[in-house]
C-alpha cells in the first residue's frame, strides 16, 4: 500500500473512531440526564381499632413516596366533626421510606415509617410494610416495590385552650374610653390507633411519572384529583363549644 492510500485509509478510520465515540458519549450523556420514574402513589384505607378518645374520621387519602429521597408525603382525607364534610390534610403525617432484606429467606420488604406527628398531631406512631416485586411504574422503568404494604397508626393530641383579649378604644370632645373583649377558644384533643393498608395507584403513578413530575407536581396532582371529588383542603377548623367547667 503507497503512502497516499495508507494516508486515506488512517483518516478513514480516525472518522470512523471519531463517530463511534461521540455516538457513545451521546449514549452516556442521555442516559445519564433522562428523568428516572421514582415517585409511587398509594391509595390509603384505615380500620379503627382498640380504645379511642375523640377519634378523627379518617377517610382515606393517599401516600406519595419519592424514591429518589426516601420521603414520604401523604393527603388524609377527614370528616370536620361539625359539619361532616370531608376535606383532606397534609399535616397529619409525613414519613420515611427503606427497604430490607428480610434473613433466611432473602426476600425483600419495603417499609413506610414515622414516629413524629404533623402540623395535625403532637404524636404519632406509623409502620406499614409489604414484600416488593418487579412492577412497571411508568416513564419507561420497572421498579422493585410492593404493590401492598399493611401495619398500624397511633396519633394523639392534646387538647388546649386559648384566650385572647383585643381592646377597642373611643374618643369624643371630652372623654375616652376603651372596651376589652376576652375571646375564648377551645379545642378537644385525641388518641387512637387504626389498621393501614396502602394499596399501589398504578394509573395514577404511571401517570405521574410518565409526565416526569417530581414530588411537587405529583402532590399537586393528587389535589387537584381531591378537588375534583368535592373534596378540598381544610380553610378554618370548626370551632368546638367549651366544655362546663
Amino acid at each position: 500500500m503507497d503512502a497516499s492510500r495508507r494516508r486515506v485509509y488512517a483518516s478513514g478510520m480516525n472518522t470512523r473512531l471519531l463517530q463511534v465515540a461521540l455516538a457513545s458519549l451521546l449514549t452516556a450523556f442521555s442516559t445519564s440526564g433522562a428523568v428516572r420514574a421514582e415517585i409511587l402513589i398509594y391509595d390509603l384505607s384505615f380500620n379503627r381499632t382498640g380504645p379511642a378518645v375523640n377519634a378523627p374520621d379518617l377517610e382515606g387519602g393517599y401516600l406519595l413516596v419519592d424514591e429518589n429521597s426516601a420521603t414520604v408525603t401523604s393527603l388524609i382525607i377527614l370528616n370536620d366533626p361539625v359539619t361532616y364534610l370531608p376535606y383532606y390534610t397534609s399535616g397529619l403525617l409525613t414519613a420515611n421510606y427503606m427497604e430490607m432484606i428480610e434473613e433466611g429467606s432473602n426476600t425483600e420488604f419495603a417499609v413506610i415509617y414515622s414516629m413524629s406527628g404533623g402540623s395535625d398531631a403532637d404524636n404519632l406512631g406509623f409502620q406499614i410494610l409489604g414484600k416488593t416485586s418487579r412492577t412497571e411504574v411508568g416513564g419507561g422503568s420497572s421498579l422493585k416495590i410492593a404493590r401492598k404494604l399493611r401495619g398500624y397508626m397511633l396519633t394523639s393530641s392534646a387538647e388546649s385552650s386559648t384566650t385572647t383579649d383585643s381592646t377597642t378604644s373611643s374618643t369624643t370632645d371630652t372623654t375616652g374610653s376603651s372596651t376589652t373583649t376576652e375571646t375564648s377558644s377551645f379545642s378537644y384533643g385525641f388518641a387512637s390507633s387504626s389498621k393501614v393498608t396502602a394499596q399501589l395507584d398504578s394509573g395514577l403513578t404511571k401517570e405521574v411519572n410518565n409526565e416526569r413530575l417530581d414530588a411537587a407536581g405529583a402532590l399537586k396532582k393528587l389535589e387537584t384529583e381531591l378537588k375534583n371529588r368535592g373534596i378540598g383542603p381544610e380553610a378554618t377548623p370548626s370551632p368546638s363549644p367549651t366544655p362546663a367547667s
